[in-house]
């Protein structure tokens, strides 16, 4: 098993897109881009993201001044997400160190016995 190095885990990374589209116009702006980035990470439902950015008042984590692509909905989709592969990460690694460990624990015990 190869060893790697354990990339940082930025639990930021999927709020980042949301915030793609601040506007002062809203008319002049789509929500093309978030809803493009929503689909590829297969977060949820595209129903959730609007067309145009709009302001709900219900937004925990995106909050800002202007109208923003985010729902409420889309929010806890990508809370759910983050867990979800915070917890895929950790039983990666956990998997790789329980490995590492054993064959460490096997070759101390042959040396051990041997000797």
């Amino acid at each position: 098993m190869s060893r790697r190095i354990c990339p940082r885990v930025n639990f930021y990374w999927i709020f980042s897109v949301l915030f793609l589209v601040k506007v002062v116009d809203v008319g002049a702006y789509s929500c093309h881009e978030v809803k493009t980035a929503f689909q590829v990470r297969q977060i949820g439902p595209l129903k959730w993201v609007p067309e145009t950015p709009g302001t709900d008042v219900e937004l925990l984590v995106c909050k800002h001044q202007g109208p923003s692509c985010c729902t409420r909905k889309m929010e806890e989709s990508y809370q759910v997400a983050v867990r979800r592969e915070t917890l895929q990460n950790v039983r990666s690694y956990s998997f790789e160190l329980k490995y590492l460990i054993s064959g460490h624990a096997t070759a101390f015990q042959v040396s051990f016995s041997s000797g």
